[in-house]
């Protein structure tokens, strides 16, 4: 075979597999799993400000209704009421499961800071346990391992001192 044959059968080669590749189905969007969750459920998560996550579960980061000053794990008396609110409202349309995690920022020790956000996550929880949801919370402190914003500034400081909610079916 000549050369500019096997130049020609090469190139197609190519080609062919290059078209084959675009041939092939795009990758597949995470989409939220709802068919475990009853309508009345999302309904109540969504005006609640609770935000469909890939693996099923609903979440609601807290940190622009509920943050804590430093090295603090109370609330505010208009965070109660809000807090008091989303509790009945979860208990009421039947919420199986709520992990509340507690944040914190990354001043002082490692191990103070688990043990601040584990007593935010605490406060919160006794709230949410006095609304309803008594059984069906599970309580976690995670310190500053977690933050979601920068600790550089104070700012961004006061958003990682915060409590995350998040509703998983069973």
């Amino acid at each position: 075979m000549s050369r500019s044959k096997l130049w020609l059968v090469g190139w197609s080669l190519v080609v062919a597999a290059g078209l084959a590749g675009c041939q092939s189905a795009p990758p597949e969007v995470a989409k939220p799993v709802v068919g475990v969750w009853r309508d009345r459920q999302v309904e109540a998560l969504r005006s609640l400000g609770f935000v469909p996550q890939a693996n099923g579960e609903w979440m609601m980061n807290l940190s622009t209704r509920l943050l804590f000053d430093f090295d603090s794990d109370q609330l505010r008396t208009l965070q109660l009421s809000t807090l008091q609110q989303v509790g009945r409202t979860l208990a009421e349309v039947g919420i199986p499961m709520l992990r509340v995690e507690g944040h914190s920022d990354d001043i002082g020790d490692s191990g103070y800071n688990r043990k601040l956000s584990l007593r935010r996550a605490q406060s919160v929880a006794k709230v949410l346990e006095g609304a309803g949801l008594r059984g069906r919370l599970m309580i976690q402190g995670f310190g500053n391992s977690r933050p979601i914003a920068d600790n550089m500034t104070e700012g961004g400081r006061a958003q990682n001192r915060r409590v995350v909610l998040i509703a998983a079916s069973l």
